[in-house]
């Protein structure tokens, strides 16, 4: 049969910060809830998600208006430059 140990195992004790951050965390945890609970009741919510959501609206809409904008520009610039190399060009036959 087996040996029996003369002494007993030594349970390792959690550490005291361990324990604490647990209790901190759920302490945070249950103000965030608590926060987000009467901020809606009270209705400051809906007007906070309105504002949020108009705002990275109005962003995303100043994007692509940037992104047609530099399209354009380019289409100008492009055209400008055919214009410009073609004026060049009857300037050069008539010297001839």
């Amino acid at each position: 049969m087996g040996e029996r140990r003369k002494y007993k195992k030594a349970k390792r004790k959690e550490s005291t910060f361990k324990n604490e951050l647990r209790y901190l965390v759920l302490i945070t945890f249950i103000c965030l809830i608590l926060g987000f609970v009467l901020a809606f009741v009270t209705g400051n919510v809906p007007s906070f998600l309105d504002r949020t959501i108009q705002k990275q609206a109005d962003r995303i809409v100043s994007e692509k208006v940037k992104d047609v904008e530099s399209e354009i520009m380019e289409k100008v610039k492009k055209e400008n430059m055919d214009d410009v190399i073609k004026k060049y060009k009857d300037k050069a036959k008539g010297l001839r």
